[in-house]
């Protein structure tokens, strides 16, 4: 693997019920893939961020805080912290999100990720974002809108149409539809792995 390539989308066994490896183990393997930085975007909470980010500056990995956040409606996005104010309002977002919902649903309404969106960066998400299910819906002008709201409330510098390709049925169809409507609006594009386990043999426990 490229030392250029940084992992922005990680999930770790505090996703609960999804990931598989813990986040010191998600950064040992970071550093023998000698990986510059490393995300932990783990879902709806940032429970493993403090062991995460301790382990990455021992062993000399960059450590982006971050998380997937649900929206209302279901639709993932992932966002990374920029900034001690990015810090702040993620956390304002995930707080929310828990304890003004139903325990077990927490979810985060549009109009909430305006008011909180300072120092954030966001990438659109895994196949169960809000862009790349309408692409695989075939739904091209409805994603064109929704990444335009996207680059109206964090700005053009801080939203990254995110690509995915695990070689599974639909993957390339859809990377070459999110590419496209990146391009017509000029927005960049960003590789991530939707990684939940740090080595191969944690498959059959993620599964």
């Amino acid at each position: 693997m490229s030392p250029m390539y940084a992992e922005l989308h990680a999930h770790s066994a505090y996703s609960f019920l999804d990931g598989a490896s813990l986040p010191e183990e998600l950064v040992l393997q970071a550093h023998q893939l000698k990986l510059k930085a490393v995300a932990l975007t783990d879902h709806n909470g940032l429970y493993g961020s403090m062991a995460f980010a301790h382990t990455a500056k021992a062993w000399g990995v960059q450590p982006i805080t971050g998380a997937e956040i649900t929206l209302k409606g279901g639709h993932h996005l992932t966002l990374l912290v920029e900034s001690p104010r990015g810090y702040a309002n993620l956390c304002r977002l995930l707080s929310h999100a828990h304890l003004d919902h139903p325990r077990g649903a927490p979810q985060v309404e549009w109009e909430r990720l305006t008011r909180h969106s300072d120092g954030l960066i966001a990438l659109t998400g895994c196949s169960q974002g809000e862009l790349a299910a309408h692409v695989h819906a075939g739904k091209m002008d409805a994603a064109m809108r929704s990444l335009e709201r996207y680059l109206d409330v964090f700005g053009r510098d801080r939203v990254w149409v995110e690509l995915q390709h695990h070689r599974a049925r639909g993957d390339t169809a859809r990377v070459r539809r999110l590419v496209e409507v990146a391009r017509a609006l000029g927005a960049g594009v960003v590789a991530t792995n939707n990684v939940h386990y740090h080595v191969r043999e944690r498959h059959r426990l993620q599964d």
